[in-house]
């Protein structure tokens, strides 16, 4: 019985440790890896078949052997699998490390610039490689927010870099994320920067790169019959009301001769978010309808009669599923977003509506969604989506979009000054008091990568708030007690 007492009294102790110095769901990464873990080669044009996987050095550079010029070249990666696809990348820096010692034959360990600036560039790789790779193998590269190393300024400079923009665009595409290319920018002979790779007998001198980073709430919506909120509204049946419809078209046809437009009132609950959250990305993916029953477009977009570019606006007023034509609501121009004219007849869009959600958590007076119609509405012109009500659940309007909560216990004038947990740590049922009742208070617990595992609505006016934390695993979470007058955090502990 001691030594459990012991044990557990130690691991409290460390996750104590832990918990008083996690910040916000803040993360940094240090990856300094050594010969066996690094991936890293140095490239030469005079051995162009060659593998120098083993290289302590790791250099951008042009020289000469005998007489004969050559070209000299790093490859540079790192192993970033462990950061979450939602995360944030807030710094990320690459510290490249003089080799002094080297051996290399062409500037004994100094950086050179003797026939010229020895500037250089660090490049994204987009082509996969290994330590297997030669001057003549060597991947492909973009010089897309290339990061410049300016001439040296002392033979034995270590460089550290800002890369945050590269890492950036290595986590949101992978595909073409394999790490850095380090070259001169002007490759002519007797200019060097010399640096050691993760090879060197000196692990402090292996490059390192460090990347501190936040997660973001992950939030899909994609409703249905039963609890989506969209409607058609057409101008030749002004009075009636089209909310069970599968349609959400933008568009303006005939019938008979006649003229009718067509325009679409899209809306999703977005409650769950908090008021004064940064959305880091939001994308509405509407769906083309191809077995629509309207006789207008029979399935297809048109723009026979000219371009059926079509805009999404906030939507300023309030309404419902019965909104008609002729008491639709009011929208606005500001920050709307342009669909332009289809390129395939059956084409599905994916709308980067990042700013119109911001808009809309800043001040949800003023939006109540999204409003979809034709830029000019003239006839034979059409864009033709499925609505939450098409029996196919998967064309379904969706809203995917991901969000970072800025405030803190000091954001808000009129919340609470107490927020407790007990007991903390818990093993089965948490206690969470507050100083006086909430209201509309929504209880959010959040892992160390940002997923949200528990959430729930309670009653106005509790000042106590019981959770069954027994299912969760040990460790360290966020708890968030939003409400509409309020918004409190604090960690909480597991621990069985």
């Amino acid at each position: 019985m001691e030594i459990h007492h012991f044990m557990k009294t130690k691991i409290l102790f460390f996750l104590f440790l832990f918990l008083t110095s996690f910040v916000e769901a803040q993360t940094t990464l240090t990856l300094q890896p050594d010969a066996t873990t690094g991936k890293d080669s140095f490239l030469s044009d005079n051995i162009p078949n060659d593998v120098q996987s083993s290289s302590p050095e790791l250099d951008a550079g042009a020289w000469t052997i005998f007489g004969s010029p050559l070209k000299i070249r790093g490859l540079l990666g790192f192993n970033l699998s462990s950061i979450p696809v939602n995360a944030i990348i807030q710094s990320a820096t690459l510290t490249l490390y003089n080799n002094p010692n080297s051996q290399n034959g062409y500037a004994n360990g100094q950086h050179s610039h003797v026939s010229g600036s020895n500037e250089a560039v660090l490049q994204r790789i987009i082509s996969p490689w290994d330590e297997n790779v030669t001057w003549n193998t060597q991947p492909a590269t973009t010089d897309l927010n290339q990061v410049i190393l300016p001439q040296d300024t002392d033979p034995h400079q270590d460089y550290t870099l800002d890369v945050k923009t590269l890492v950036e665009d290595m986590i949101a595409d992978p595909s073409f994320g394999y790490g850095f290319m380090l070259k001169l920018q002007e490759e002519s002979p007797y200019r060097i920067l010399v640096f050691a790779s993760s090879n060197h007998p000196n692990a402090a001198l292996h490059p390192k790169l460090e990347i501190t980073y936040t997660t973001c709430t992950q939030l899909t919506l994609q409703p249905n019959a039963a609890d989506g909120k969209d409607t058609l509204l057409s101008d030749n049946i002004p009075n009636d009301s089209q909310g069970n419809s599968t349609e959400l078209n933008a568009g303006a046809w005939t019938i008979f001769g006649s003229p009718v437009k067509l325009r679409g009132l899209l809306g999703f609950d977005l409650s769950s978010v908090p008021s004064g959250a940064t959305i880091q990305y939001a994308n509405l993916t509407l769906y083309n309808n191809p077995n629509a029953q309207n006789g207008y477009g029979n399935g297809q977009h048109s723009h026979v009669s000219g371009s059926n570019e079509s805009v999404l606006q906030r939507i300023t007023s309030s309404w419902d599923e019965n909104t008609t034509w002729n008491n639709q609501p009011s929208s606005t121009s500001t920050n709307q977003v342009i669909l332009p004219e289809d390129t395939d007849p059956y084409q599905d869009y994916v709308v980067d509506v990042k700013q119109l959600v911001q808009d809309m958590i800043a001040d949800p007076s003023a939006g109540y969604g999204f409003l979809l119609r034709l830029q000019e509405e003239a006839y034979y012109r059409i864009l033709v989506f499925a609505s939450s009500d098409h029996p196919n659940a998967d064309l379904h309007p969706k809203l995917e979009l991901c969000y970072t909560s800025n405030l803190s216990t000091n954001d808000v004038s009129n919340q609470q000054k107490t927020l407790a947990f007990y007991p903390n740590p818990s093993s089965g049922l948490l206690h969470i008091k507050t100083d006086r009742g909430l209201i509309n208070p929504i209880i959010s617990i959040f892992d160390l990568t940002g997923k949200k595992v528990f959430e729930n609505k309670y009653s106005s006016n509790v000042e106590i708030f019981d959770v069954n934390v027994s299912y969760l695993q040990n460790g360290i979470y966020e708890c968030i007690l939003t409400s509409e007058n309020s918004i409190q955090k604090g960690k909480i502990v597991i621990l069985k």
